[in-house]
């Protein structure tokens, strides 16, 4: 984490957070004001951008990863840059020029993302309806009724994780999957995707079982043109389902993950991403060549923060059963 001068930050939030300051904003931004400085402290804290006094680029950083990690209505995210305009300025910051052309310039980036993260959010929550009414039939069937109600859950936790990646991720609906797009989720970001309560053996082990079942229901509904490649390619790739969980991998990723965070590397920049893994390898040879060794699928899968959606959404949306 870096530290910047903290002698340098002549204002406080709440310090700023006094009605000499607030009447010269607006009615909605005095409105979200309290609301917009305590989420931005938080987000600076989490995408671990630094203490202190504000530096450009921690403005920039911490804007980006904004929109991921508040739930917020639009007007909130509208109201974000003069507010944060009026509190540096109240700060008299030394570099004040630069904080506040950092935050010229995430504006219109800010809103759009907002934006784009509402409306993939709305498309989600029809994929959960859809997903729903997909379970609530299969768990009719009894060789899902008798699940324990630990596997039922994992069922659950399968079904909707795959759904969401191929729906929600890959744009596609079930009438378009094949075995190709599936085996680029499953042996991808499914396992990212998956909370870390619900990576342990019991769920993978039944993955098989729970592709099977989802597949076979989708094609008894008309909604599933390459239903027996499907199901041929889940009883081929068996071993492979059942095992794909590495925790190494998984540890090894979620360090290179806050790497990128602390160099500033924008996760939708794949370029970006692709340069700065090579590099991080480069740096690392040993790990390097262990993560080589003991899973030849490193290429093929990206840092959890490429998926589309967010994981705190999905946590208050998953039912239990």
């Amino acid at each position: 984490m870096e530290e910047t001068d903290a002698t340098a930050e002549l204002m406080t939030p709440t310090e700023f957070l006094t009605p000499e300051h607030l009447t010269r904003l607006s009615a909605n931004q005095q409105k979200y004001a309290t609301d917009i400085l305590q989420d931005v402290t938080q987000a600076r804290a989490t995408v671990n951008l630094g203490t202190g006094a504000w530096t450009a680029q921690q403005v920039s950083g911490t804007l980006a990863a904004l929109p991921t990690l508040v739930d917020r209505p639009h007007v909130y995210y509208v109201a974000v840059i003069p507010v944060l305009m009026a509190y540096f300025k109240a700060q008299a910051a030394t570099n004040l020029s630069e904080l506040l052309a950092a935050l010229k310039q995430a504006r219109l980036a800010l809103v759009e993302k907002h934006a784009e993260v509402a409306e993939e959010q709305q498309a989600y929550e029809g994929v959960v309806t859809l997903v729903e009414d997909w379970l609530a039939a299969m768990g009719t069937q009894p060789e899902v009724h008798n699940l324990s109600a630990a596997d039922r859950q994992r069922f659950v936790t399968i079904v909707h994780t795959t759904a969401e990646l191929m729906i929600t991720g890959k744009k596609l609906q079930p009438v378009d999957w094949d075995a190709e797009a599936v085996s680029s989720i499953m042996f991808g970001p499914f396992t990212h995707l998956l909370d870390e309560k619900d990576r342990v053996p019991e769920l993978f082990n039944l993955v098989p079982f729970a592709l099977t079942t989802l597949f076979t229901y989708l094609a008894d509904q008309q909604q599933l043109k390459q239903s027996q490649e499907l199901l041929a390619w889940v009883a081929k790739n068996h071993t492979a389902l059942v095992t794909m969980y590495n925790p190494k991998l998984e540890s090894f990723y979620e360090e290179l993950a806050s790497a990128m965070r602390r160099a500033g590397i924008d996760a939708n920049d794949h370029d970006a991403v692709d340069a700065f893994t090579r590099d991080y390898l480069n740096a690392h040879p040993v790990t390097g060549r262990e993560l080589f060794t003991t899973d030849r699928q490193l290429t093929k899968k990206r840092p959890a923060k490429h998926l589309k959606y967010s994981r705190k959404q999905r946590r208050n949306r998953r039912k239990k059963r």
